[in-house]
């Protein structure tokens, strides 16, 4: 599941995070916030959520299906080396720095695509 940004493994009752360095999952405690009344493989407080798990990009300029594809990929890569932040790989940084660290992801890609001339949401 997804919580603040930050991928969680949820198995036999416990949480698990990559952990690079040691190149396996580890065991962690369960997101701070997180009810345990939550089914597994929903995004928990999905209406008060820290994070959203992605953007909508809206085509201002008539922009066709296979440029909004390159302008999003294009943006998602840029906002990736601005940041730091990679959505698409595991994260193992502490929750609160991957979600401040995604969160500028997320504004990086915003602008990108504002600058491209898409309404961003």
């Amino acid at each position: 599941l997804w919580w603040g940004g930050v991928p969680y493994y949820y198995a036999d009752d416990a949480y698990y995070l990559w952990d690079d360095s040691a190149g396996e999952y580890q065991s962690v405690e369960p997101p701070a916030g997180l009810s345990q009344t939550t089914p597994t493989g929903t995004t928990p407080g999905s209406s008060g959520s820290a994070m959203t798990s992605d953007l909508f990009a809206y085509p201002k300029g008539g922009q066709k299906e296979d440029q909004q594809a390159r302008d999003r990929n294009e943006c998602r890569h840029w906002a990736a080396n601005q940041t730091g932040f990679d959505p698409a790989k595991a994260q193992t940084d502490a929750i609160r720095d991957a979600v401040a660290k995604r969160q500028g992801y997320l504004r990086a890609e915003a602008a990108c695509l504002e600058g491209r001339n898409y309404s961003v949401k």
